[in-house]
């Protein structure tokens, strides 16, 4: 092989890709040899010099939420390059081709959390949404009876699809969630062990019509507390369609007081559990914002909900990676529903970079913000403010 190819690895790369992420990752080695089993190499590019590998990354497939329908969208994730081999782009050629790919499968949005950001905004990415970990005391959670509900042990081959009907209940009116029906995504990564030694529950909140709410979570030290075996509960998801399922799962969680000193939990930014805490107790602790790119615009302008508003104007867009995006577009919305054309070229247009229409379509970046910065013109804030103001998108999961 010649220097620097990109190639889709296969089983002989598994080892090397994982030692290389333990590198850049900082992992232990106690899970590299299950981790590298694990790997989806389909679904990997790989960059060689010579024989060895020096830069990686991969993608999953996903759904995400945005007003009120999901598109299509391919989540990269272990993007990794040899400290020494770094600066030189070999992880942004790799990354490309995933975008190529996801492009050419129907896959209309693209998401990542960066390490660094630059990079990423050189492939069109802008930031879009959060990642947010709340905390609150299990002393500050709700005292008194038990909850409504039923509090349970989940069992997957009884309980996983009505867990998976509960979170689309939950989160499908929200910007930014996901979904994936990839194997390992809700029996490992949500509702399993995941790579992790640390002692794993799931829960469910049953009630008269199904499962109203359930918990996933993990035990971790808890560095503030005079007793070496005192813990913090972090979940991973925890969610719930009713208030009786948020009462019925605090309630339960609450009875892990002792030797439990707080729940962590992620959600929206504002959560509204703080609704059923008395006191001002509930804070963000921890954030990390994720990136959107639109791989196919026309796809994703016209795949999304929107609020019922009618509006018309013509796009275009500055797009070096994909030039299919540029347009001009003509955009009609009417009553909410937005149908998307190739323009004739009428007179001036200013163009938008594809990082910013992709942070004005996630809601996280509001066309008068952009204004102010310069990244549009104040002639089309209007109807853009009009079609994609929302509330702050944000995701439960890392990927």
């Amino acid at each position: 092989m010649t220097s620097s190819d990109v190639i889709t690895p296969g089983d002989e790369h598994r080892d090397e890709i994982v030692g290389l992420m333990r590198v850049a990752f900082n992992m232990s080695s106690g899970t590299l040899a299950e981790r590298a089993a694990w790997l989806p190499v389909e679904k990997m590019r790989c960059v060689l010099e010579g024989e060895r590998v020096v830069a990686a990354a991969g993608a999953r497939d996903f759904r995400q939420w945005w007003g009120g329908r999901e598109l299509e969208m391919s989540g990269i994730w272990g993007v990794v390059t040899l400290p020494e081999h770094r600066g030189g782009g070999l992880a942004t050629r790799a990354v490309t081709e995933l975008l190529e790919a996801a492009r050419a499968r129907g896959q209309a949005l693209s998401v990542l959390y960066p390490a660094t950001q630059r990079p990423y905004r050189g492939m069109g990415y802008e930031l879009a949404g959060t990642m947010t970990r709340h905390a609150v005391a299990l002393d500050d959670l709700p005292r008194g009876a038990a909850g409504p509900l039923t509090v349970e042990e989940y069992a997957s081959e009884r309980d996983l699809d009505a867990v998976r009907a509960c979170y689309r209940d939950s989160v499908s009116s929200h910007p930014g969630p996901i979904d994936s029906d990839e194997d390992d995504w809700w029996p490992s990564r949500v509702l399993g062990r995941w790579f992790s030694d640390d002692v794993q529950r799931t829960v469910v909140a049953r009630g008269p019509s199904g499962i109203e709410g359930y918990a996933s979570f993990t035990f971790g030290s808890d560095p503030g507390g005079p007793l070496e075996f005192e813990y913090t509960i972090n979940c991973r998801h925890l969610v719930a369609t009713s208030v009786e399922g948020w009462a019925s799962l605090l309630s339960y969680l609450r009875g892990f007081r002792g030797l439990g000193q707080t729940l962590r939990f992620t959600g929206p930014p504002a959560h509204p559990l703080a609704l059923l805490v008395e006191e001002q107790r509930v804070r963000p602790v921890w954030s990390f914002r994720w990136m959107l790119r639109l791989l196919d615009v026309p796809s994703a302008l016209s795949g999304r909900g929107y609020p019922p508003v009618s509006e018309e104007f013509v796009l275009s867009v500055e797009d070096g990676l994909f030039p299919e995006n540029r347009g001009p577009w003509r955009v009609v919305a009417d009553g909410g529903v937005v149908s998307v054309w190739p323009a004739p070229e009428v007179g001036r247009v200013q163009p938008i970079s594809i990082g910013t229409l992709s942070s004005l379509y996630a809601g996280s970046l509001s066309a008068w913000d952009a204004v102010a910065f310069g990244l549009v013109d104040e002639a089309a804030a209007p109807a853009l403010g009009r079609l994609f103001g929302g509330p702050a998108p944000w995701m439960y999961d890392f990927f």
